[in-house]
């Protein structure tokens, strides 16, 4: 198992014009690195390049899905800005030597409506298509794409490990698969290590916090029942810690994050990576 620490843990938007996070990052002694893609015209995906094969980071790319980027949109305008944009972030994992895209690629977060279930129907249809679209593209990159259940306040769509594992099954696509967050499965699970069962040899990526957001270990997950889970399916790819900064964030206020969970954020990341390596042993 290897451990990594989103970007968003410091600063968003994180756009290559100072690499030394990602040093910072692997001087902590992590072995991944996932970089948001917030705007993949403002990134420098030349200099970030250069510092993965420095510093031997392995790069996961984490889609943010917000605005008009909505594939599962009736508007033919927003579904193309999607896939410009899922398309772009393909194109930067190959860059980065990733061989993943992650997020909730399925629907932009907080999208604000009460649907009925006609049209709630039509939009998971629309996601379908399109994300087997995409996954289209993605292989022919060599890309995997893994789409993350996002608890109740930020989507209606994608909500569990078992809601995700229902689209996979309609998208059919052996380029797509699962990515779950603890933070999202401390809210929607029943139980860590059934869902992580469930998603078995589709789970592609994991991020961790704890179920406030904080320090991996600080707070009430349930982290003997994730560890199972991932024994019992043989999981040996990332383990990601993902939350964010009160300070140089444009997303803590989307986030909810008004205060310090660790002295620093070097002291969480830290801390985080110390948990991990002790609960994975």
């Amino acid at each position: 198992m290897k451990f990594g620490a989103s970007t968003w843990l410091w600063t968003s938007p994180f756009d290559g014009s100072d690499v030394s996070l990602l040093y910072k990052i692997a001087e902590l002694g992590f072995d991944c690195v996932e970089i948001p893609v917030e705007d993949p015209e403002a990134i420098d995906p030349e200099k970030i390049a250069a510092a993965l094969k420095e510093t031997g980071l392995q790069a996961i790319v984490c889609a943010a899905v917000v605005g008009d980027r909505d594939i599962s949109s009736s508007d033919p305008i927003k579904v193309q800005a999607a896939e410009t944009y899922l398309q772009a972030c393909i194109k930067l994992a190959v860059t980065w030597g990733s061989s993943l895209v992650v997020g909730p690629l399925y629907a932009p977060v907080a999208k604000t409506r009460l649907p009925t279930e006609v049209e709630r129907q039509a939009e998971w249809s629309r996601s379908v298509a399109g994300l087997r679209r995409m996954a289209g593209f993605a292989a022919e990159a060599g890309v995997r794409l893994g789409i993350e259940p996002l608890n109740r306040f930020e989507s209606d769509m994608v909500n569990t490990a078992a809601d995700a594992l229902r689209m996979l099954d309609e998208i059919d696509h052996p380029a797509i698969g699962l990515s779950l967050d603890s933070f999202h499965m401390n809210i929607e699970e029943v139980d860590f290590c059934k869902a992580v069962e469930r998603a078995g040899k589709r789970l592609l990526h994991l991020q961790v916090s704890d179920s406030h957001r904080g320090v991996p270990g600080d707070g009430n997950s349930d982290w003997t029942g994730l560890r199972e889970g991932l024994r019992r399916i043989g999981y040996d790819a990332a383990v990601s810690i993902e939350s964010f900064s009160p300070d140089t964030s444009s997303l803590a206020e989307a986030v909810c994050i008004w205060k310090r969970f660790a002295p620093s954020q070097d002291e969480f990341a830290k801390r985080g990576l110390q948990f991990l390596k002790s609960w994975s042993a």
